[in-house]
């Protein structure tokens, strides 16, 4: 049996290819409801009897009843690329809110990029995605947080937050 990760909360090792091109995001399900849901959040829900609970909170309070955005696979992306060069390792851990996706953290410093735009981070930083309402409600200009997060026992999904779109 799989041992379930800590859910996490509150709170320039790059090729020429990987600065200059776009992400590549061929081959990414942007229809995928739980694309960026970690592994053991997902079986944490399946074993709860919740995964039918997380997908509809994904598709309607993550996703807003559409795809995931171009961005939002560039993230999926650069992930991939940054773990296969060996700049992040999972924490092993995920995200509090839905879509609970993984915390990885920074090997070394280096950049990822979405959307034309590269944000730095240091050795030792976490990264993880943020959802679409957190993005707005933080201002945030990319679906990534970047950071020092403490662990929690919280656990929520977006549909439940305060902040949520309601009737959707």
């Amino acid at each position: 049996m799989s041992k379930l990760k800590n859910i996490l909360g509150k709170s320039k090792n790059n090729s020429h290819a990987s600065v200059l091109d776009p992400a590549n995001i061929f081959g990414l399900d942007p229809n995928d409801l739980l694309l960026l849901t970690d592994p053991n959040a997902r079986i944490s829900y399946e074993q709860q009897g919740r995964l039918e609970e997380l997908k509809h909170d994904i598709k309607f309070s993550v996703r807003r009843n559409t795809s995931w955005s171009t961005e939002e696979l560039e993230y999926v992306a650069e992930v991939k690329r940054l773990l296969k060069q060996n700049i992040f390792t999972e924490k092993g851990a995920y995200w509090w809110t839905s879509p609970h996706p993984t915390v990885y953290i920074a090997r070394t410093k280096g950049t990822i990029r979405i959307n034309d735009k590269s944000y730095k981070f240091k050795k030792g930083d976490n990264i993880t995605f943020q959802c679409r309402m957190l993005r707005e409600e933080n201002n945030l200009k990319a679906p990534l947080l970047i950071g020092k997060f403490n662990p929690t026992s919280k656990s929520m999904l977006c549909g439940d937050m305060k902040s949520a779109m309601k009737g959707m």
